[in-house]
């Protein structure tokens, strides 16, 4: 018996399903081969295949990829037009296949439905043509579902994305700190007061010099010429000062003792000068006598032995250094760091502090005031300092006649260990680094002595002449050299020196067997023409004509490493690099300052790094090799007198001018230094680092040197080159060409990354 005997009496619901049926299965059936096995009626024909029609799904999506082809987008890279059109999404292999088993399970399960419904008509039709449901069962089983292998080799094809090209930049914003650049506060003021009247005429001048006419006008940087006008304004407040009458409690026996005790003191003045007179009466009239004038006589050659006495000086020394300690000890202790903060301490302060000490203060000599013109460590001994007192600059329209040089011990920051007088003020000092004992001095005429500070003679050991150094201009620097070892050279045992005169000229002095020093002319400079390497400065464009060939000399500096390698600094704010091999000529010249340059200091940690400090405000970093400054300090517009690395923190800088002390951490800022001090009434003139590092020594023109504590510091790093390296590195990072040119030296510290001074 054929399931589909008889067509006629299905009903229109069965035929309705079998059309939907075939509308939902026509899209598989297209792209799959499918093979079924129906019994077939005796008496029906056979059945006829229907038109295959796709699924309105795939309607849609075709109907939608055909609207989107017509879309095209295009985006012009580089000046091209480039094709930027989104590719179709390739279809997934196992998505299609699992779409194809529901649609063949969907026809399945309607044709069960087909099939069901036919039965039903067939009963009520008085039940001719049964079935069973084996009949049924076989005739899904013999259904066979097979998909199409081609589909599925083609999905196993590795796709291959279009490379395609993109201009784009990625843009990452954080939230920062505030920085407030410009704050200008507005003001309300009533109208026709005076108040008001001043906020026009101000708002008038501002209108002026911003939008009106004002604005082309000359300008200049140079705020030398600006007045200084001291306003007030109503946000100052004042405290009102009261008066009272207040009552207080004193009885008889206070007041007795008050009246007593100024009587007492009017009294005991006037007895001790009537004293006085009366012992002078008297030691006339002892002398007018031949005995007592032979007894006086006695005593004062006593007195004179004594005082003269090396034992009863050292006697008073130590008496002295004892009584010393008890007034101050506590900046004895400082000065020798006995009291270090602990790195693990809450309290520490990154504030960059100073506390004074103590302060030497020289005794007068006739009534003259005279400067600190320089400062001298003894290499051996910290302790010792040794001060020049004379003249520092050399424009002042008044000259001492007199100067002097003071050693001094901190054990007694009260009096000198060493007094040595000159009738011409002293300018120059420097202690030998071989023989620690050995100070050299320059003279204001143009002389240089060498003492032994370990004697305690006043004779010196030699004195320069006129025959071996015609020179009469004031020495301004000494620096002592090493010994050149030579075979010939038995007559000199102590290491020679070099002093810079005013005029340009470098002398060499020798200790010899004798009691003058033996120097000849090393260099003299001459003035510079052209521009030289370095800062550019412009050159005037009047002709001038200098009335010396010789630029002024400053000062002096050795090179760390290369012992026969020094520097002359001049007033033409050049350094000549010079050689003791090569006289009257010099090696290189670089221009650092638009001015006088006054200290040039080496890095102690790189013999490469140097800073230079001048007359133009700067104070400026630079490398041997390059022309081109690294840094440029600036804060205020004066002069600096002194500048010099720190030798326990490889990132800091000092810097000194006539009225403060500034301290510069360039791992933090190199726009504003970290802190600034006020040192004294009295302008600065010189001033040096102790030995060990923490303490600033500052000289006035005063005469007073300051001993100034360096506290609350940063801890020193423990990698201090790598540190250094870093922070350079960091403030000329904005100079590309700069930074490539640093970055070509490689390593450019001391062996091993150490300190050497």
């Amino acid at each position: 018996m054929s399931l589909y005997s008889d067509r006629s009496t299905a009903p229109p619901t069965a035929v309705s399903s079998a059309r939907e049926t075939e509308r939902l299965t026509g899209m598989v059936e297209s792209k799959s081969k499918k093979s079924v096995q129906v019994a077939h009626s005796m008496s029906g024909p056979l059945k006829t295949k229907k038109e295959d029609h796709e699924h309105y799904y795939n309607q849609e999506i075709a109907s939608d990829l055909q609207f989107r082809s017509q879309i095209k987008v295009v985006e012009e890279i580089d000046g091209e037009e480039v094709d930027m059109t989104p590719k179709p999404i390739q279809t997934n292999v196992h998505a299609e296949q699992f779409m194809r088993f529901n649609l063949n399970f969907l026809q399945q399960m309607s044709n069960m439905v087909t099939v069901h419904s036919r039965r039903s008509s067939r009963r009520r039709s008085s039940m001719r043509n049964k079935q069973s449901i084996d009949d049924l069962m076989n005739g899904i089983n013999l259904e066979t579902i097979t998909f199409d292998q081609s589909d599925s080799d083609k999905g196993d094809e590795e796709y291959v994305p279009q490379p395609f090209k993109k201009s784009f930049v990625k843009i990452t914003l954080r939230k920062s700190d505030f920085f407030e650049l410009h704050s200008q506060c507005s003001s309300t003021a009533a109208k026709g007061t005076a108040d008001g009247d001043e906020a026009e005429r101000d708002n008038r001048l501002y209108d002026y010099l911003t939008a009106g006419k004002g604005k082309v006008r000359r300008r200049s940087e140079n705020q030398a010429q600006t007045d200084t006008m001291l306003t007030t304004t109503r946000a100052v407040n004042t405290i009102l000062v009261t008066q009272a009458t207040v009552g207080s409690y004193v009885s008889n026996f206070e007041m007795y003792d008050t009246v007593h005790n100024m009587h007492r003191k009017f009294s005991t003045m006037r007895s001790l000068q009537s004293v006085a007179k009366d012992q002078e009466a008297q030691t006339t009239d002892m002398l007018d006598d031949d005995e007592h004038k032979e007894q006086h006589g006695k005593v004062m050659s006593e007195m004179e032995k004594l005082l003269s006495s090396a034992e009863f000086r050292n006697a008073v020394m130590y008496m002295g250094r004892s009584l010393s300690s008890n007034m101050n000890e506590g900046g004895m202790k400082r000065f020798r760091n006995f009291q270090k903060i602990d790195r693990c301490a809450p309290d520490a302060k990154y504030i960059y502090s100073m506390k004074l000490l103590f302060r030497l203060m020289p005794v007068p000599s006739r009534n003259e005031r005279k400067a600190v013109s320089d400062i001298s460590f003894c290499r051996s001994n910290g302790d010792i300092v040794a001060v020049a007192y004379g003249l520092y600059s050399f424009s002042s329209q008044q000259v001492p006649e007199s100067g002097s040089v003071f050693v001094w011990s901190i054990k007694n920051p009260g009096e000198p260990e060493r007094a040595f007088y000159y009738q011409t003020p002293v300018t120059a000092i420097c202690f030998s680094p071989y023989l620690p004992s050995l100070l050299a001095i320059g003279l204001y005429d143009g002389t240089v002595q060498v003492r032994d500070v370990s004697s305690l003679t006043d004779t010196p050991i030699a004195i320069s002449q006129r025959s071996t150094s015609p020179g009469c201009a004031p020495v301004v620097a000494i620096r002592w050299i090493k010994q050149v070892e030579e075979s010939t050279s038995v007559d000199f045992d102590i290491d020679p020196f070099l002093s810079l005169s005013q005029d340009g000229s470098v002398t060499r002095f020798r200790i010899i067997k004798s009691p003058f020093l033996l120097g000849f002319n090393q260099m003299t400079l001459e003035r510079v023409e052209g521009h030289p390497e370095g800062i550019m400065v412009p050159i005037s464009p009047l002709l001038t004509c200098e009335s010396n060939r010789h630029p002024q000399g400053l000062n002096l500096t050795i090179h760390p490493v290369h012992k026969d390698i020094y520097y002359v600094l001049t007033d033409e704010g050049c350094i000549h690099k010079c050689s003791i091999n090569y006289q009257h000529q010099y090696l290189e010249v670089l221009k650092c300052h638009d001015g006088g340059v006054n200290v040039m200091e080496f890095c102690p940690w790189s013999p490469k790094l140097f800073l230079t400090c001048g007359n133009d405000w700067y104070v400026r970093v630079w490398i041997d090799g390059i022309t081109r400054p690294l840094m440029e300090l600036t804060d205020e517009m004066t002069p600096v007198h002194w500048a010099s690395w720190s030798p326990t923190h490889s990132t800091i800088i000092v810097s000194v001018n006539r009225d403060t002390a500034d301290v510069w951490d360039i791992r933090r800022s190199i726009l504003k230094p970290m802190s600034r001090h006020d040192m004294d009434s009295s302008f600065n003139t010189v001033a040096q680092f102790s030995n060990c590092g923490r303490t600033l020594v500052v000289g006035n023109e005063r005469g007073n040197t300051l001993f100034q504590a360096l506290n609350d510091m940063p801890f020193e790093p423990h990698f201090q080159y790598d540190e250094l390296e870093k922070s350079i590195f960091k403030a000329i990072g904005n100079d590309h060409e700069l930074l490539m040119e640093l970055k070509s030296f490689g390593f450019f510290g001391y062996p091993n990354k150490s300190c050497v001074r």
